[in-house]
């Protein structure tokens, strides 16, 4: 009798076919992963639109801050418009920091669930994070916010009843952002990441991104949602597979 065991035909033979099930499997399993986070993408953009609808009905109808300075339980911090982000954290270096999505202007309007989007690591670029848990991957139109929204003093936010066309006024859309000029990102490698918000002007780096098949998801202040297709003039150069741009201006007022 032979020992048991697998002969060298054997092992080439299993290794075969563990190889080509690999080759039918894993392109199969990544793909649901692409899928699933094109559902996360959407179902953020769904709740971020309703939790808007309920803050502007009790508020006066009139938008939030893009950020603030303020404190939480004897905490000093940045109130961004999506949360709380302590004077601790945002020391830290990017990746590493932290932010609470409850104490935030949408906090109470929003579920606890809310997933962080996993589409950045399908961009065509390395992805740096900023946050340890990683972020929603939307941003928000920071001309609702007031005059420069970017800015913690930039005047009062503007009110709903004041828009042209709700149903044509985007107020969040999948967002992110190319960095050519913080370390380990350079010109040469320029690194795709987390971003807050939009606007159309020109100074500011383009910060919308169309991450699915060429769209942005986008949530209208009449609470409605959509996609909006890129256009390839608006498209930032640096990295074009990132496929990251800007909004039509007429979409944003």
């Amino acid at each position: 009798m032979r020992d048991k065991g697998f002969t060298l035909l054997e092992l080439l033979v299993t290794l075969t076919i563990v190889l080509v099930l690999a080759g039918v499997t894993v392109p199969a399993v990544w793909g649901a992963y692409k899928t699933t986070s094109l559902a996360v993408s959407a179902g953020n953009i769904r709740q971020l639109a309703a939790g808007a609808s309920a803050y502007l009905g009790d508020h006066n109808y009139t938008f939030w801050p893009y950020r603030a300075t303020g404190e939480i339980q004897g905490v000093r911090g940045t109130v961004w418009w999506f949360g709380f982000e302590s004077f601790q954290s945002m020391a830290k270096p990017e990746g590493e920091r932290t932010v609470d999505m409850e104490c935030g202007p949408l906090g109470p309007y929003l579920p606890l669930n809310m997933a962080p989007d996993p589409s950045f690591r399908f961009a065509g670029k390395p992805f740096k994070p900023k946050y340890r848990r990683g972020y929603i991957g939307v941003g928000y139109n920071v001309l609702l916010a007031g005059n420069k929204g970017w800015l913690p003093s930039s005047g009062p936010p503007l009110r709903y009843w004041n828009l042209e066309n709700p149903g044509k006024t985007v107020v969040f859309a999948t967002s992110a952002q190319i960095n050519s000029f913080q370390k380990p990102a350079s010109i040469s490698n320029p690194m795709i990441e987390e971003f807050y918000g939009f606007d159309d002007d020109p100074k500011q780096l383009p910060s919308v991104h169309f991450r699915h098949h060429g769209h942005a998801m986008v949530a209208y202040a009449n609470g409605s949602a959509g996609l909006v297709p890129m256009d390839e003039m608006k498209m930032d150069r640096r990295a074009p597979e990132a496929q990251v741009g800007r909004l039509p201006s007429e979409l944003l007022r």
